[in-house]
């Protein structure tokens, strides 16, 4: 999933003027040229980038149940009971953790002291550990063949 959208208004208004759009963002971008819909990119949303399931696995049934999971985690139906959830900054460390905590604000790459860094934010997390992003929509953006279609 990447996550596309709030663009600023005069950003996309200079860009249809030109009638080039900016890389990324496929889908705020095409109906902002499509539509001549200024006010679209200004939203934000969620474009399916891939879903992968192994070939013996086709047409069983699991990117439907893939998509209708992801539709109910941004719709907030899936949602977590515990209450005490972690939550990330940007940088991927707990709320309240920063680099100057930790005493590594300075390091230069000739003075650096090499170790593991600790308090990393999670590669794989659960979704009811994480909230969902608040989005206006929820699309894709690909060529279409035969069997997506037909899917």
């Amino acid at each position: 999933v990447a996550l596309e959208g709030q663009i600023n208004r005069k950003s996309v208004q200079q860009s249809l003027a030109r009638g080039r759009s900016e890389a990324g963002d496929l889908i705020p971008w095409c109906i902002s040229q499509q539509f001549q819909e200024d006010r679209f990119p200004s939203l934000s949303g969620a474009r399916i980038v891939r879903i992968a399931v192994h070939p013996k696995l086709n047409r069983m049934g699991y990117s439907t149940r893939a998509l209708e999971l992801l539709t109910a985690y941004y719709s907030g139906d899936i949602i977590s009971l515990d209450e005490d959830v972690k939550q990330y900054n940007s940088q991927g460390k707990e709320d309240g953790k920063t680099e100057a905590a930790n005493g590594n604000s300075k390091n230069s790459l000739l003075t650096e002291n090499l170790k593991p860094r600790t308090g990393l934010k999670p590669m794989l997390i659960k979704l009811t550990e994480r909230p969902p992003e608040p989005l206006h929509y929820l699309g894709v953006s690909y060529g279409l063949t035969l069997p997506l279609l037909s899917f």
